[in-house]
């Protein structure tokens, strides 16, 4: 119970730090979710992850901000509550709800947000958003 609270107080504290476009204002950047390859080639309706599956990311960033060590927040929440909250590599493949979790307790729906960002340190600590996606994951 006290790795919940740590991680959601975590997930709230970069869920309300301030966006700074900082140095990348004129360079793009991106972040798709992956479809599994299993699923694109055999499949007639749409991919959508579900509670307990792996996600991971296709990005595209300057690679001048490499040095920074790009990475990926996952944000879900139900009824507009964040219920899992997980951060990494931007080549990471994430548990959907992790090991525990809010969300990983409950089950059910969850709409959730993947942010590529980095931080830097001009004279203090700034999170730098270079791209988002959404995307809906349904329970077990």
């Amino acid at each position: 119970m006290k790795r919940v609270v740590l991680g959601l107080t975590i997930a709230l504290a970069l869920a309300t730090t301030p966006v700074n476009a900082g140095p990348t204002k004129t360079q793009s950047a991106s972040i798709i979710l992956n479809t599994p390859t299993q699923v694109s080639s055999s499949s007639v309706t749409p991919w959508e992850p579900k509670l307990g599956d792996y996600v991971t990311f296709t990005v595209a960033y300057p690679k001048t901000l490499d040095h920074f060590g790009v990475r990926i927040q996952v944000l879900c929440y139900q009824d507009g509550n964040l219920g899992f909250a997980m951060a990494g590599p931007a080549d990471y493949a994430f548990l959907l709800g992790g090991s525990m979790s809010q969300w990983y307790l409950s089950d059910g729906p969850a709409t959730c947000h993947a942010d590529l960002y980095y931080w830097s340190y001009n004279g203090g600590q700034k999170f730098n958003l270079l791209a988002s996606t959404e995307f809906t994951a349904q329970g077990r």
